[in-house]
């Protein structure tokens, strides 16, 4: 799918649009290809009063008042299609696609958070497009993998006819949802617009019966003029407008409608038949724009800017082999879903009246994506709440109605977000969630690991220590530890990595951008950055005590410059005993390492970590081009090499080497690798090591990755030092697990301690 802006503009009228057609020609029924009237149904109430001012239902939250319009209801409809489609057009299988699951639920929420991420934005922008892609590039593995827009997908394929069919049927329950919630006032407006993306305008139109004094958009009517004068010989624009009005002509609104539609005075008798006042004025204040009508006002002055257009997010397929220029189905839904929240927004804006508070439409649909999502296991972005204080007052002082619909929508929302309301109730140092800011997942896990690793957050959050840090200008340093406190020392739940992500993007460019990146890669860079800027701190330190030489004190400090807290925790050695197999000379070589990357056994379906160790560790034979230069026989040579721990670290990180190459293709190793909390390293340590307790490791922290190579998902469940309880970081979701529970077929990196951590000794904490 690809990232497209959708533009919306108001338009006028085009001319044939207003002319009466000689006949009717095919099957008015079966040929139809407009959404039909939703008010003829039988099971829809008619409005028994008339009110002179907009009502509205009282809601506490955006959240709420969206997700009272896109239901399971809504959703249903869709997926119900789809289901029929897969099963080509078979009839039972629609009806079994009826129910619609917990799951799939969310997975339709959480795609359509994704998408919607950029919110809407008034009248025409050059730059949303590029920003958008921008935006949504890094999400294009986690929307393949979503269940919901497989079932989109296959509503494309679907005739133009059957396209309009299943819109009509999702637009028929939002409209239906929307009648229970707002009574508009006496002032109404039919507005038409054009929708147009970047490969040009779309034969789709759509007409909107909006209320002027709000800008809430009553009714929405999409259709195919074309279509329209097949099935009818009234003129487009008269079917369009009784559609619209259909359902208010009791309350004998005053609609104003653009004089593009005078059609020589018709449609004001038809209209006064329906017991409508009609008022053309013209779309353009230009009044050479358009004829002068008999009874045309200049448009009122302070309208609802949203009402003259937008632009919004939308997702097309890349190829379509109809050319996705002549499709149906993909804009209207997404016009739809744009409606959907300029409502809320109108709602929201109505609800906060007096509170001195305003949100710009922009500002407040990128928040209301951010919090669709119902299924906290699912990734989202994620930004500050909507709520204000408004909301507590409402509760108190003003009394919902449509209480039972509500409360089954907070019960399914409490089901939904059990383990987020846990969350809200912890308030433990250091477990706090980082929220996805483009398929961050990589770096979050991978932060969240290093703020479980205490000797290191004790380090930089030591007052001395983040006083060097300004003096030496240490950039990466100075931004993790406010992270670090953040985490530590903040009363949120979860926080945002932004400054960190975009420092680390200034400094290492193949991060920065929103595609797949390795964990265990962006762990080793962001450690010799690190440890680049703390050698500033020590060289710093190292000028400032020579020029106070006291006796012995410069002995060392050529090797204290080089050493960080990072190379102190984290560097390790390794041995290596080279011996020539046709004179046996023995040849002696270290290396040191930071991460050690463990092979899998080929060909099995689980194993143990020591298994991989033990691969690690073998020995192994030089044959061939790998023969090495033996110093005796001065001739390449046969030579086997044996490999030992010299130095253990106090941090030992193991990367399991599930990515490589079968023939051409790239290939994960779904090996399930189990491991213990215990580590015995004295297997695999050289005879110079001494000391047995240096065998001994105890885990604290894992690195899961779900999917394959171009399409996963990092977590990462680590050991809190304070509350001696492991916890799941899923980007901002957290949840506490069992001991148990931390062993997964996922596991891709694994961080073990010599000594198990203690609570640490953060002034303040």
């Amino acid at each position: 799918m690809k990232a497209k802006a959708l533009s919306v503009k108001e338009c006028t009228w085009m001319s044939e649009e207003s002319h009466l057609l000689g006949e009717v020609h095919g099957d008015s029924q079966r040929d139809a290809l407009c959404l039909p009237n939703i008010f003829r149904s039988k099971k829809v109430r008619p409005l028994t009063r008339t009110q002179t001012g907009p009502a509205y239902q009282v809601y506490h939250t955006a959240r709420e008042l969206l997700l009272e319009v896109l239901d399971r209801g809504a959703v249903r409809e869709l997926i119900r299609r789809a289901a029929g489609v897969k099963a080509g057009g078979n009839h039972q299988s629609r009806e079994q696609g009826a129910d619609l699951s917990e799951g799939e639920y969310a997975e339709a929420l959480a795609w359509f958070s994704i998408v919607l991420q950029s919110g809407l934005t008034v009248g025409q922008s050059s730059s949303f497009g590029s920003e958008l892609t921008f935006r949504l590039d890094g999400w294009q593995g986690v929307l393949k993998r979503n269940s919901f827009q497989t079932s989109l997908l296959s509503l494309t394929r679907l005739e133009d006819g059957e396209k309009l069919e299943a819109l009509s049927a999702f637009c028929s329950h939002i409209t239906r949802r929307y009648q229970a919630l707002y009574t508009p006032g006496h002032n109404l407006a039919v507005k038409k617009y054009s929708l147009s993306y970047q490969q040009g305008a779309c034969s789709l139109h759509l007409a909107l019966l909006c209320d002027t004094s709000s800008g809430f958009i009553c009714n929405m009517y999409l259709y195919c003029p074309e279509q329209l004068q097949r099935q009818s010989r009234r003129p487009v624009v008269e079917q369009v407008v009784r559609y619209l009005l259909g359902p208010f002509c009791s309350q004998r609104p005053l609609v104003q409608l653009d004089s593009s539609a005078w059609i020589e005075g018709r449609l004001t008798d038809v209209c006064s038949g329906l017991g409508v006042n009609i008022d053309f004025v013209p779309l353009l204040k230009d009044p050479t724009s358009s004829p002068v009508r008999p009874h045309q006002r200049e448009t009122p002055e302070g309208s609802p800017s949203h009402l003259q257009g937008w632009t919004g997010p939308a997702l097309f397929p890349v190829s379509d082999p109809k050319g996705s220029e002549v499709d149906l189905f993909l804009p209207g839904l997404w016009a739809t879903l744009h409606i959907i929240c300029i409502n809320t927004f109108v709602l929201h804006t109505l609800q906060i009246q007096g509170s001195d508070r305003q949100v710009h439409l922009t500002e407040f649909t990128r928040a209301l994506a951010s919090q669709l999502a119902v299924d906290s296991s699912i990734t989202v972005p994620v930004l500050p709440p909507l709520n204000s204080t408004s909301y507590q007052e409402t509760r108190s002082s003003k009394r919902r109605t449509n209480t039972s619909s509500c409360h089954q929508l907070r019960e399914n929302d409490q089901q939904a977000f059990s383990s987020a309301v846990r969350l809200h109730r912890w308030n433990r140092p250091g477990v706090c969630g980082l929220d996805n800011t483009g398929n961050s997942c990589y770096l979050n896990a991978v932060l969240q690991c290093l703020c479980s690793t205490v000797p290191l957050v004790e380090h930089l959050l030591n007052q001395d220590t983040r006083k060097e840090l300004a003096r030496s200008k240490c950039r990466v340093a100075e931004v993790f530890v406010r992270l670090l406190e953040e985490m530590w020392m903040g009363s949120s739940s979860s926080c945002a990595p932004v400054e960190a992500r975009s420092v680390l993007c200034s400094i290492l460019p193949q991060f920065n951008n929103y595609s797949q990146q390795d964990a265990q890669e962006l762990l080793l860079y962001l450690l010799n950055a690190l440890h680049d800027d703390l050698r500033k701190v020590a060289k710093r330190q190292m000028r400032s005590s020579m020029r106070q030489p006291r006796k012995d004190q410069n002995r060392n400090c050529s090797t204290a410059a080089e050493s960080t807290i990072v190379s102190h925790l984290f560097e390790g050695q390794l041995s290596y005993m080279t011996v020539c197999m046709h004179c046996d000379q023995q040849a002696h070589s270290t290396q040191s390492f930071t991460v050690l990357s463990l092979p899998i056994p080929a060909d099995i379906i689980k194993c143990s970590i020591q298994d991989c160790l033990s691969l690690f560790f073998e020995q192994t034979i030089l044959t061939g081009g790998e023969q090495m230069l033996c110093s005796v026989c001065e001739l390449r040579r046969e030579s086997t090499v044996l490999t030992c721990l010299d130095k253990p670290p106090e941090i030992l990180m193991l990367h399991l080497k599930r990515f490589g190459c079968k023939g051409k293709n790239q290939v994960k190793l779904r090996t399930n690798v189990s491991f213990s909390m215990k580590l015995n390293l004295s297997p695999f340590l050289s005879s110079s090591v001494q000391n047995t307790s240096y065998s001994s490791y105890c885990l604290y922290a894992v690195v899961n990755h779900t999917g394959n190579l171009n399409m996963g998902h990092y977590t990462a469940l680590c050991h809190n030092a304070l509350t001696r309880t492991w916890h799941c970081f899923d980007d901002s979701a957290v949840r506490e697990v069992q001991d148990s529970l931390v062993q997964s077929p996922n596991t891709y990196m694994l961080l073990y301690s010599r000594k198990p951590f203690q609570k640490p000794k953060i002034s303040g904490l």
